[in-house]
């Protein structure tokens, strides 16, 4: 988790604390800690290293985590009380400098380590928490730090409520092994759920990915059985196949869906704009536009039909491109007309307002609207 996502779930535990009187239990993402050791030392930076490097390297090379600091838990009984720091541990944590934590650790690991301290209160008494950022890099001590009690080479990372040393035998480091695979699968998928909310629905191995600006090519390679990627020329002029595969993606030429064609897929990644402004928007805008808050998968030619059962358009299959005449009705030219984007050649094209996006959205997170406006039910992102 990030800073961010981190702070929203800190927000929640201390709520249900002061509210509810609900504590969570330790676990590999939350660690109480009564109050601060400080080894016979003064300086705030080392007291606080010394109390918490071994936790925040822990928590990092898991999933981030939350330090709760004034908490007491009970060895026998796991409960947990609301004690609260004393003013000398609150007027240390006070002074601690995360700009001067955050470089000592890259002096301990060689990686930047994230990390925010923060005070709150519960009634009259004091507490802190720390948040510690995920990191996408393994966190190793790259030296012995004895009074860090950190070792170089450890891998330590947070599971179960405790601090694990994952290089202490192959057991541990095989589960270790095996969480960092999970994370970066869930990372992969995440990110391409989002570029590509369609992939769910295709063998990946039916899926060829071209990269115009380095004129690569990618899909699965049957014989060796992995992703492999290929040169190759890509002519990039008005002409060239390139535009023409992308100006009839914006026609809705390309990605047409039945029981029989298949499901072609691709991800528009840029459109031709008129040199002069206009306030409007073109199907590939009003297409992202509404995906953004759209619960169910579609595409273009999907909305399509949705234009002519809502009777903005005569006929639900024709061109953005250049369209025949007296394909619209003008009763509903406040979200759909023909624009003139070029005079000289006479090209002309379908345009959208902003407007068309709400009730967009409203068909198509409505379930029972499905089947009349798009002829079949929609697949949910979830």
């Amino acid at each position: 988790m990030n800073l961010e996502l981190l702070k929203s779930e800190v927000t929640k535990i201390i709520d249900n604390i002061k509210n509810h009187g609900i504590f969570n239990k330790e676990n590999s993402f939350i660690d109480y800690k009564l109050k601060l050791n400080h080894f016979g030392v003064t300086d705030e930076t080392d007291i606080f290293l010394r109390n918490f490097s071994k936790d925040i390297l822990s928590f990092t090379n898991n999933n981030g985590g939350i330090i709760l600091i004034g908490f007491d838990e009970d060895s026998t009984t796991k409960q947990i009380n609301d004690i609260g720091l004393n003013q000398v541990d609150i007027d240390i944590f006070s002074k601690i400098d995360l700009n001067i934590v955050t470089q000592k650790f890259d002096s301990i690991t060689k990686c930047t380590i994230k990390v925010d301290l923060q005070q709150f209160q519960i009634s009259a008494r004091k507490f802190y928490y720390i948040l510690i950022e995920k990191n996408n890099d393994v966190t190793i001590p790259i030296n012995d730090f004895i009074d860090y009690k950190l070792k170089k080479g450890e891998i330590i990372y947070r599971v179960s409520g405790k601090n694990e040393l994952a290089n202490e035998n192959s057991h541990k480091l095989n589960s270790f092994l095996q969480l960092k695979a999970n994370e970066k699968s869930k990372e992969f998928m995440e990110i391409w759920s989002k570029l590509l909310p369609e992939i769910f629905d295709i063998n990946p191995k039916e899926i060829l990915m071209i990269n115009p600006k380095t004129n690569n090519i990618y899909g699965y390679n049957q014989k060796d059985k992995n992703l492999s990627s290929s040169e190759i020329e890509i002519d990039k002029s008005e002409s060239g196949v390139f535009n023409i595969i992308l100006n009839a993606i914006s026609a809705g030429e390309i990605g047409k869906i039945s029981d029989t064609e298949g499901k072609p897929l691709y991800k528009i990644v840029g459109e031709i704009k008129s040199s002069t402004p206009r306030d409007y928007i073109t199907l590939s805008t009003l297409d992202s536009e509404i995906k953004k808050n759209a619960k169910y998968n579609f595409t273009s030619p999907l909305l399509k039909l949705a234009f002519k059962e809502l009777g903005w358009t005569n006929i639900e299959n024709f061109h953005i491109e250049d369209p025949e005449e007296n394909i619209l009705n003008e009763k509903f030219s406040n979200f759909i007309w023909i624009e003139n984007i070029d005079t000289i050649k006479d090209k002309k094209k379908v345009v959208f307002s902003k407007d068309a996006i709400e009730p967009l959205i409203e068909i198509i997170n409505d379930k029972s609207n499905h089947v009349k406006y798009f002829k079949r039910n929609l697949h949910s992102k979830q």
